[in-house]
C-alpha cells in the first residue's frame, strides 16, 4: 500500500533522528514535510474515492534517498549494496527494506497473517520499536488515565447559551445597581437601604466572577493559530530565496473562540508581507552588516481588556517617500495632499485598496490585495491597527483587539439629548477644548492635538438629523476614536461615564440601522444605542 510505504519511511526517518543517528537539516526536514503533505493528500483520496489513485512515487523516492543517506554516513551517494540492498516491491504494494539483517517480512511472507503476527510478537525483544498503532493506543490510554476524569467535552452551542444567560444577568445587575442608587438617596442610613446595598455589592461581585468564568470557558490559546505559521514562513522562505527565522512569543495568550476564527487571515497577510517586502535577501543583508538570516517576530500579550498582537521584522523597513510616490502613481492620493501627510499617515496609505509595492505579480504578493483585507477584518472585530517602521532597521505592525465581542466596556455620552454608548476599545482619549481652537480644513472641522490634526465628526447629523437644539457654550467635549489606522474626533455634549454593557441585536423588525452596532438596556430600563464608529466615520466622511 502506498500509504503504508509513506508512513513507514517517515517513521524510519523520525526514529533515526530520535536515536541520534542523524541531525535535522534542510534536506531531512523537506523530506519529512513532503511526506506529511503526500500522506494528507493520499488520505483525502482514500476517504473520497476508496482507492489509492494518487502518485506518491516522487515523495517515496525522496524519503528513501534520505534514509539511504543517513545509513551511508550522511553522504548523498547511494548506500553500498551490502548495507542497503535494492528494495523489493511486494505483491500488496508494500516495500520491504533489506538492511543487512534478515527482514521479518521476508521470513513470514508465506505464512497466514494471524500466524505471522504471533511469531513476530514472540521474536520481538522487549525494547523493540513500538508500532504506530501500539504507540497511539498507549498514548490514548495514558491520556485517558490522566485527563479523562478532569475534563469534559461540551457543545459550543451550550457555551453560547450560557453566555446569553450571563448577559441577561449583567443587565439585571445593572438594574439592581440603579435601584440601590435611588434607594440610598431617598432612604440613606435606614436598615433597608443598608441591606439592599450589601446585597447589591454581593450580586455585583458574583456576577462579575461568573462572567469571567464563562468567558474563560470560551477562551482558546492563540497558539492554535500561531502554530500554523512556522511552516508558512519556511515555504515562503524557500520560494523567495531568503533565510528567515520565525520567533513566536505569547502563544499561551487566550482569546475568545470567535476572534480566533477571524484573526487567521489577517495574520497570514502580515506574515507574507514581512517575508516578501520586509526581510531582504541574504546577500543584501550581508552588505549592510546584518546577519544572513532575517527574523520575523509574532507575539501576543494581554493589555487590560484587550489583546495586543505584534508582527515585527528586522528587514529594510518602510520608506515613506516610496509609499508616497506609489500612492500618487496609483491615484490613491494627490501630490499636494501627499506633501501634507505626517509619517504615520503615509504608512497608513498601505491599507488603501489596490496598494502594493511589489514590482511584479507572484504567488506571494503583487496582486493588490492583502493589507486592505487586514484593515477590513480588524475593523470588523472592533480592533485598531498601527504601523511603526524605521528605514534599514525593520517594521512593526500592532493589532489591538477586544478579548470578547459579546460584553464590552463602553463610554456613555450625551449627544443632542440622547445617550449613546461608544465602545471603549475605539476610544483613544477624551479632551475638552475651546471652540476657538476648532478650525476648518477643506470645509471640515478639525482640531490639532500634539502636532496631529484630527477631523471632527458631528455624528448627530447622521443619527438624529440635528433634531435637538444644542446649548450655547464656549467649549466642546471631543472623544478621539481610532478606526483601524485612522483617528477622528467625535463632538459630544456631555460625558456620562464608563459602564460594562451587553450588546443586543436590534432584532428583525428594526434590522440593520446605519451607524448602530446594537443596543443595550441600562439600569433604569432605558434602551440605549451602541454606536458603530466605523460605519459612522464612513457615512459622515461621504456626506462631507
Amino acid at each position: 500500500m502506498k500509504l503504508q510505504a509513506l508512513t513507514h519511511h517517515g517513521e524510519d526517518i523520525l526514529n533515526k533522528l530520535r536515536k541520534g543517528e542523524a541531525q535535522v537539516n534542510e534536506k531531512i526536514m523537506d523530506a519529512i514535510l513532503h511526506g506529511y503533505d503526500a500522506t494528507t493528500e493520499l488520505l483525502d483520496v482514500i476517504e473520497e474515492n476508496k482507492n489509492e489513485d494518487y502518485d506518491t512515487s516522487e515523495v517515496t523516492a525522496e524519503l528513501e534517498t534520505v534514509i539511504a543517506s543517513i545509513e551511508n554516513g550522511g553522504s548523498n551517494e547511494p548506500a553500498k549494496a551490502e548495507k542497503v540492498k535494492p528494495e523489493k516491491q511486494a505483491d500488496d504494494g508494500t516495500v520491504a527494506h533489506k538492511t543487512g539483517k534478515t527482514d521479518e517480512k521476508e521470513i513470514n511472507k508465506n505464512e497466514p497473517p494471524q500466524k505471522k503476527q504471533s511469531k513476530v510478537s514472540e521474536d520481538k525483544p522487549k525494547n523493540a520499536k513500538m508500532s504506530a498503532r501500539d504507540r497511539l493506543n498507549k498514548m490514548e490510554k495514558k491520556s485517558s488515565t490522566k485527563k479523562g476524569e478532569n475534563t469534559i467535552r461540551v457543545d459550543v452551542e451550550r457555551l453560547d447559551d450560557l453566555l446569553n444567560y450571563v448577559q441577561e444577568l449583567v443587565l439585571g445587575r445593572n438594574q439592581l445597581a440603579q435601584l440601590n442608587s435611588e434607594m440610598q438617596i431617598k432612604h440613606e442610613g435606614t436598615p433597608l437601604a443598608q441591606n439592599l446595598m450589601e446585597t447589591t455589592q454581593f450580586i455585583d461581585l458574583m456576577t462579575t466572577e461568573l462572567q469571567l468564568a464563562v468567558m474563560k470557558t470560551r477562551m482558546i490559546k492563540i497558539g492554535k493559530v500561531f502554530n500554523r505559521f512556522p511552516r508558512l514562513v519556511r515555504d515562503l522562505s524557500k520560494e523567495t530565496g531568503k533565510e528567515i527565522k520565525l520567533e513566536i512569543k505569547g502563544e499561551d495568550t487566550e482569546l475568545d473562540k470567535t476572534l480566533i476564527e477571524e484573526i487567521n487571515d489577517p495574520l497570514v497577510h502580515l506574515i507574507r508581507n514581512s517575508v516578501d517586502h520586509g526581510v531582504e535577501p541574504p546577500e543584501e543583508r550581508e552588505k549592510v552588516g546584518k546577519p544572513r538570516k532575517g527574523k520575523v517576530l509574532l507575539a501576543a500579550e494581554h493589555e487590560g481588556n484587550n489583546i495586543i498582537i505584534t508582527v515585527e521584522d528586522d528587514g529594510k523597513g518602510i520608506d515613506p517617500e516610496v509609499i508616497k510616490s506609489i500612492a500618487i502613481k496609483k491615484g490613491i492620493i494627490s501630490k499636494d495632499r501627499a506633501n501634507e501627510l505626517t509619517k504615520k499617515e503615509i504608512y497608513n496609505l498601505i491599507f488603501a485598496p489596490g496598494f502594493s509595492t511589489a514590482k511584479k505579480v507572484t504567488n506571494v504578493s503583487g496582486r493588490g490585495v492583502g493589507m486592505d483585507v487586514v484593515k477590513t477584518n480588524v475593523t470588523k472585530l472592533r480592533g485598531v491597527i498601527e504601523i511603526d517602521s524605521e528605514v534599514g532597521k525593520g517594521s512593526k505592525i500592532i493589532i489591538k483587539l477586544p478579548l470578547t465581542l459579546a460584553i464590552i466596556h463602553g463610554l456613555l455620552v450625551d449627544i443632542s439629548g440622547e445617550t449613546i454608548v461608544i465602545p471603549l476599545s475605539t476610544v483613544i482619549e477624551v479632551v475638552r477644548i475651546s471652540k476657538k481652537d476648532i478650525y476648518y480644513v477643506n470645509q471640515v472641522e478639525c482640531i490639532k492635538l500634539r502636532d496631529t490634526v484630527h477631523p471632527l465628526l458631528a455624528i448627530d447629523a447622521l443619527l438624529y438629523e440635528n433634531g435637538n437644539k444644542k446649548e450655547e457654550r464656549d467649549w466642546q467635549y471631543i472623544v478621539i476614536v481610532g478606526i483601524a489606522e485612522k483617528r477622528f474626533g467625535l463632538k459630544v455634549d456631555h460625558l456620562i461615564g464608563q459602564k460594562e454593557v451587553v450588546i443586543k441585536s436590534l432584532g428583525n423588525y428594526l434590522g440593520d440601522i446605519e451607524g448602530i452596532a446594537g443596543s443595550t438596556i441600562m439600569g433604569d430600563g432605558k434602551v440605549v444605542m451602541i454606536a458603530d464608529i466605523a460605519e459612522i466615520v464612513t457615512k459622515v466622511r461621504s456626506v462631507n
